[in-house]
């Protein structure tokens, strides 16, 4: 045996050296495909992504780098670079939602520093090129009542933290900025006369303080050892109205401190002395800022005109004199203008040369030069869309002809063949002369009209800043924008009252949302191609609203009314000639704190429209408050029954009134969620299910026969979802092609319902949608991950748990398996991730196969799925050249053989 062992081991050896060299070469082989889930050549053929920051809160320019960026803070968390040049983001952090990821600070020097959070606080150091993150140390404040006052700043590489107690004291701590340990104790420094308007201007801390007549203007340098307190009285800078005045507000994106005091004076803190300026305020609005130039420091001031025009004065520091060369001369419209930094130099022709970044009211941010001209802009309104409408193209010029020409007012006016004939004449030379003109001048390609497949629409967005965008969906071009200040749309709804599909009238979207100041319901009707105001233009309703729908049968000119249901429980029409035109129509209000839900039939007496309180429930019980409320949808047109294996068929309860309602209530002291549909027109409760120990996410969906919702298992905690089907039974309840009515005596639906475990955080969900709901429906879920995941309604199916070998799901029905896989390649946006997804929207193409997908969120992202793959289009690697060459070669083999076989014909006649 030691003989065998002895000669046997150097070969084993050898063996095992081999197998640990060919694992190289399996590791190196398998980097070397790097697709998934996709065909690297689809990568943004069908799809794009555009990625956005928020509401800019601080800004500093970078000027320490080669490439030069703007380092910026946002209102959503944002920490990013910009680039100067293009705009684009260069690096991008995203921080929590809550209150810890709020920006503190932001302070740019060789590197990045930032302070995030609320007590806890978190101190973090970040490469200025690449975002990296270098250092990071927190910090808790003792009083933690008032660390919300808590003011930051950095000097001489120190983290400065201010703690004021108004009417006392003020505590300020120093901190090491990278290793995050205090110099020493917290100094307190009496100040008895601080107070909540106060305002920071680093390091000074500067106060109005004292009674109507007899103000003083105070400040003190909170970093000096020697403790000195600047005080003057306030009448020594402004005329007092009264007696009263003394609103400080800080300097924007300011290199020196100082405030402008009740928007009249400027004053700066040099040499530890107040340093009022002589030049004037130019505007009560004005947003002003000093920057460093070459010849010393400069005042810069931006404001709007009365005609709404974008102003800009620049004044010297030192001399007082308006500086020419930087001054607005071109007119653009930015809302509320507000200086967020500047930076000035001198060019080689001594001439300034300045980058002003500029912010607005309706969260665009603008890169301008010191002529005022813009360099870019950045919409960063879209980051927050609360509403989203897909809108149907006009056909062209040319088929638009052909329609008027085959239409029926055509028919009626043409009288004869001759007539008939002479239209074709002139339309085919319309034709044939835009043709000649496309040849001699290069058209544009993405001309707004749809395409054969109907696949090129105009998405319609609604951000929560109250402006408007058209935007193309095949490129994510934005086409239009608007802004409307009097709108707030934080629940805002988009109706499409008149397709583009009625020539020559045009389109026409109406936005429902909130009065600014009032409250009442106010509506924006526009032109979704072009963005200007269309028929009733801007409406401000007399009242609060509590519901709004379209009614059901347009008018003559194709456009549909709208119906609008106020707190009085008054119903308004828009326009008032349409209320003779709504007969059986029925509204619903769920109020959200209580969840009771109402229910309103609408009648027309021959002079108005009333609203007549039907029903009124609590479904949820008292204390119940409604999460999520979902409504079938009206384009719901699909297959009414389910084959099974006995040959039988299992028709669906198809209500087009039927609402989904998920409420939240505590019984016992357990947090319990309630989920209820609900027959909109009589309030009869069709089904229902309740969850113990769980909590309700505000996620719902609903199309045909088929309910699901989601919650938050605490027992076990995990995220389930919830399925429900309803149906009628083996028999219908009403004859073939009969509508549904709620107000018939119907039996009680057949209910299957089922729960599956999700393996993940969902944030939002969504349904497919196509044109004739033909195709499968598939659930779209924005995980919190990032991506978008296609599950098939198969796997979520009700009648899973009826699956077996004696079940009704022999047909094609899977076994039930309580927890839903997410395969890979299953993400829709494959690895581009998405931050804060909010919602999903799809809307039917031209195409049965297709339904295309927003998502929105802090990014938006646009795709097309297919649910039932394209079954009606061809695949993208058809080979068109070979069906080509098979057909000619068919044609030409088919005619050889006809003549060769009739010449063999005629050679045996004559044998």
């Amino acid at each position: 045996m030691g003989v065998l062992s002895n000669k046997f081991k150097p070969n084993f050896l050898g063996l095992l050296k081999f197998i640990n060299s060919m694992n190289w070469f399996i590791v190196f082989f398998s980097l070397i495909n790097l697709s998934m889930c996709i065909y690297e050549d689809q990568i943004g053929k069908f799809d794009w992504r555009q990625t956005y920051i928020g509401r800019i809160k601080f800004a500093q320019f970078d000027t320490v780098s080669t490439a030069k960026k703007i380092i910026v803070a946002t209102e959503e968390n944002v920490l990013a670079a910009l680039n100067m040049k293009t705009g684009q983001v260069v690096w991008r952090h995203v921080f929590e939602t809550a209150s810890s990821g709020n920006i503190q600070l932001l302070h740019v020097a060789d590197k990045v520093t930032s302070v995030t959070g609320s007590n806890p606080y978190l101190v973090r150091g970040w490469d200025t090129n690449t975002g990296i993150l270098l250092w990071e140390w927190s910090l808790t404040l003792q009083d933690d009542y008032r660390a919300e006052y808590a003011e930051w700043w950095v000097q001489n590489g120190m983290l400065v933290n201010l703690l004021p107690f108004f009417g006392s004291h003020l505590e300020v701590s120093m901190y090491n900025l990278v290793s995050g340990s205090n110099r020493g104790s917290t100094s307190k420094l009496p100040a008895q006369w601080t107070n909540e308007g106060c305002v920071l201007t680093a390091p000074y801390y500067s106060c109005v303080s004292g009674s109507a007549g007899s103000q003083l203007l105070l400040s003190l340098d909170v970093t000096s050892k020697a403790v000195q307190i600047l005080s003057k009285p306030l009448s020594d800078f402004i005329n007092l109205n009264n007696g009263v005045g003394g609103e400080l507000r800080e300097l924007d994106g300011s290199s020196i401190p100082g405030f402008i005091v009740d928007n009249k004076k400027i004053i700066l803190l040099r040499n530890n002395k107040f340093e009022p300026l002589s030049v004037e305020v130019s505007d009560s609005t004005v947003s002003a800022g000093v920057v460093d130039g070459v010849e010393g420091p400069m005042l810069l001031q931006i404001w709007n005109e009365e005609n709404k025009a974008f102003s800009l004065r620049a004044h010297s520091i030192e001399t007082g004199k308006v500086i020419p060369e930087i001054s607005s001369t071109e007119k653009v419209n930015i809302p509320e203008p507000d200086l967020l930094a500047g930076m000035c130099s001198k060019s080689g022709r001594e001439q300034h040369v300045c980058r002003l970044l500029v912010g607005a009211a309706d969260d665009a941010v603008h890169l301008m030069q010191q002529a005022g001209r813009t360099l870019w802009s950045r919409q960063e309104a879209l980051a927050n869309v609360v509403a989203v409408e897909f809108v149907d193209l006009p056909v062209s010029d040319t088929d638009a002809e052909l329609e008027t020409e085959f239409g029926k007012e055509a028919a009626k006016e043409t009288s004869s063949v001759w007539s008939a004939f002479t239209r074709r004449l002139y339309t085919q030379y319309q034709q044939l002369t835009k043709l000649a003109s496309g040849l001699d001048s290069a058209e544009d390609s993405a001309e707004l009209v749809r395409d054969y497949f109907n696949l090129h629409k105009v998405i319609m967005l609604v951000t929560q800043a109250g402006k408007i965008f058209g935007m193309d969906n095949l490129s994510g071009r934005i086409l239009w924008e608007r802004y409307e200040a009097e709108l707030n749309s934080a629940a805002a709804l988009v109706f499409t009252r008149r397709a583009a599909r009625h020539p020559p009238a045009d389109a026409v979207v109406s936005v429902i949302g909130k009065h600014v100041d009032t409250g009442n319901g106010y509506i924006v009707t526009l032109d979704p191609l072009t963005g200007s105001l269309v028929e009733e233009g801007r409406y401000a309703a007399s009242a609060r609203l509590r519901q709004a729908t379209l009614a059901p049968a347009p008018l003559a000119t194709g456009l549909r009314a709208l119906l609008l249901l106020d707190e009085d429980d008054a119903v308004q029409v828009i326009p008032h000639s349409a209320a003779p035109l709504v007969e059986n129509m029925y509204m619903y209000v769920a109020e959200k704190e209580t969840g009771k839900v109402e229910g309103f039939a609408l009648r027309y007496n021959g002079k108005e429209l009333t609203a007549v309180r039907t029903w009124s429930s609590l479904p949820g019980g008292a204390g119940a408050r409604v999460v999520a409320a979902v409504a079938a949808r009206a384009a719901d047109v699909r297959s009414p029954g389910r084959a099974l294996p006995d040959r039988s068929v299992l028709y669906k309860y198809t209500n087009p009134a039927l609402l989904l309602l998920v409420l939240q209530r505590k019984d016992r002291g357990a947090d319990e969620v309630v989920s209820v549909a609900l027959d909109g027109v009589t309030g009869a409760v069709v089904a229902g299910a309740t969850h113990r120990r769980a909590s309700a996410l505000p996620l719902a969906v609903h199309a045909d026969n088929c309910l699901a919702y989601l919650y938050r298992n605490d027992k076990h905690r995990r995220v389930e979802i919830a399925t429900m089907e309803l149906y009628e039974g083996p028999t219908r309840w009403s004859s073939p092609g009969a509508p549904f009515s709620s107000w018939e005596e119907w039996r009680a639906a057949s209910v299957r319902r089922a729960a599956y475990v999700l393996p993940a955080t969902p944030t939002t969900a969504a349904l497919t949608h196509t044109r004739r709901q033909i195709a499968d429906t598939h659930l779209l879920l924005g995980l919190s991950t990032g991506s978008i995941v296609e599950l098939p309604w198969a796997l979520l199916e009700a009648r899973r748990l009826g699956a077996g070998p004696a079940g009704e799901g022999m047909e094609g029905t899977l076994p039930y398996t309580p927890e839903l896989p997410l395969p890979a390649d299953a993400a829709v946006n494959y690895n581009r991730t998405l931050e804060r997804l909010a919602a999903i929207h799809a809307a039917p193409a031209g195409l049965e196969s297709t339904s295309l997908v927003l998502a929105t969120g802090l990014d938006l992202y646009y795709t097309r799925v297919a649910p039932s793959k394209t079954f009606d289009l061809l695949k993208d690697d058809f080979d068109y050249y070979l069906i080509t060459i098979v057909l000619i070669a068919l044609l030409v083999a088919t005619y050889s053989t006809k003549y060769f076989a009739s010449r063999k014909m005629l050679k045996q006649a004559w044998k």
